[in-house]
């Protein structure tokens, strides 16, 4: 999606975030407060009952497991778009390059990273690993959030630490700090989803397959899953350095071929699916802003920003995909 239309993300329930952060980080020690929080939750963890939930093996139907994903993908899916633009604002900050503000983290988004933490642990199969991932990845969300606030918080001032010292200022250790330790919680939580979706994904597959060909519904199925790549590879990466991605996007535009023809050979059937239609347009807007992302990216045009709209993009496009039904047409 161009900048405009943001990742769907439903108003905030139950835990919200304290007032902005504790007021900047003054509750519970600051930044380092949080960060005790972190080490002892990850602590905890390491002696929890982990041993007595073992992950059970693949005895359930798929779609089961997946709608218990669905809750850690729409965490990374609400915060990583905000908070990894936000750190590009923070980082030009303090190089000197911009006197604007990063945008403030909404806390909606990170609530939908709470929603996952309560929510995930209820549902079957028990997945110990990919929960304590996403514990680990919501505390770390939290405490970039905060140093995010903090920077905000210093260059809404007259006088500047971040403009007049740059990567100096007494702020710039605790936002670098920051910032990695989310990148690394985020890395950790995204292969813990990919390993179970991939296996997952090929499952729902097949057995759509063996109950009606590898038809409209196959094809519907299949495309969003071949965008996750693309996606994935160029969230790991910036506008320089995100060609290495070409192949996966060469892979989608194969499948989204397939799903358009698919889509269009049978406009009556097609119509019949409920959300179909609405999941076709967002699957093209996504195809869209992937192609001038990636013939930008060759041209050596590509420009900060345009990586995240092409999340943004895929983001709504999986939402409609969820919502899409093939009951009419069994």
């Amino acid at each position: 999606m161009s900048p405009g239309p943001a990742t769907r993300i439903p108003r905030p329930t139950g835990r919200g975030l304290a007032a902005p952060l504790c007021v900047l980080l003054a509750c519970n020690g600051g930044v380092e407060g949080l960060q005790r929080q972190i080490s002892e939750r990850l602590q905890q963890g390491l002696t929890s009952t982990d041993k007595k939930r073992p992950e059970e093996p693949d005895r359930l139907p798929p779609e089961l497991v997946l709608n218990k994903l669905r809750l850690y993908v729409d965490c990374v899916g609400a915060t990583r778009v905000p908070l990894y633009d936000a750190y590009r604002d923070g980082a030009a900050a303090f190089a000197g390059r911009t006197r604007a503000l990063p945008a403030e983290i909404p806390p909606e988004a990170l609530d939908e990273c709470g929603k996952a933490e309560r929510e995930g642990p209820l549902l079957k199969p028990p997945l110990p690993a990919l929960e304590q991932a996403a514990a680990a990845y919501s505390d770390n969300s939290r405490l970039f959030a905060a140093t995010i606030d903090a920077v905000r918080e210093d260059m809404s001032h007259k006088a500047s630490s971040i403009e007049e010292d740059g990567e100096n200022s007494p702020i710039y250790n605790n936002f670098s700090d920051a910032y990695r330790g989310w990148d690394e919680a985020r890395r950790a939580l995204e292969e813990q989803i990919a390993v179970r979706q991939g296996r997952l994904d090929a499952a729902v597959l097949a057995e759509i397959e063996a109950r009606a060909g590898a038809g409209l519904e196959w094809h519907t199925r299949n495309v969003i899953i071949q965008a996750k790549p693309y996606v994935r590879c160029i969230g790991d990466h910036d506008e320089f350095t995100a060609g290495v991605c070409e192949a996966f996007h060469t892979a989608f535009s194969a499948a989204y071929a397939e799903f358009r023809a698919a889509y269009e050979s049978d406009p009556q059937a097609a119509a019949a699916v409920f959300w179909l239609p609405q999941f076709a347009d967002s699957l093209a807007e996504y195809a869209a802003a992937a192609d001038r992302l990636s013939q930008a990216i060759r041209d050596g045009k590509a420009r900060s920003g345009e990586i995240s709209a092409v999340v943004q993009e895929y983001n709504d496009a999986v939402h409609d995909g969820e919502t899409v039904n093939f009951a009419r047409l069994r």
